[in-house]
């Protein structure tokens, strides 16, 4: 049976896991915009707070390398959990999350690109 901290750990990679089926809706819109013109697109910050709703501008590339791995998320600077996940890169408009422990675990199993 699962203690505390990895229920936690658990609930707030859900969190994250559903705004980023959130982003692969928008994804869609993006898209069309980047076929278009060359212009970054915006993004809901990915974060663990279910109350956030920032959006983060990242050009296309620049999300899908994030979606590359099943861990990573995309989240506003300022909005890391360090309980749950450590930095991998960032700049002035998104920091890269890493799962760990059972977030990583959850975020692995509920990884799936919409086609």
């Amino acid at each position: 049976m699962p203690n505390e901290p990895e229920l936690r750990q658990a609930r707030l990679a859900e969190n994250e896991v559903l705004y980023r089926n959130v982003n692969e809706r928008i994804e869609d819109i993006n898209q069309v915009f980047d076929a278009v013109a060359t212009i970054g697109g915006e993004w809901i910050c990915e974060c663990s707070d279910m109350s956030c709703t920032t959006p983060i501008k990242a050009t296309l590339a620049e999300y899908e390398a994030v979606r590359a791995n099943p861990r990573t998320f995309m989240v506003a600077p300022g909005h890391v959990f360090r309980d749950v996940e450590r930095v991998v890169r960032g700049n002035e408009r998104f920091t890269v999350v890493e799962k760990l422990g059972a977030a990583a675990e959850v975020a692995e199993q509920h990884y799936a690109r919409a086609d």
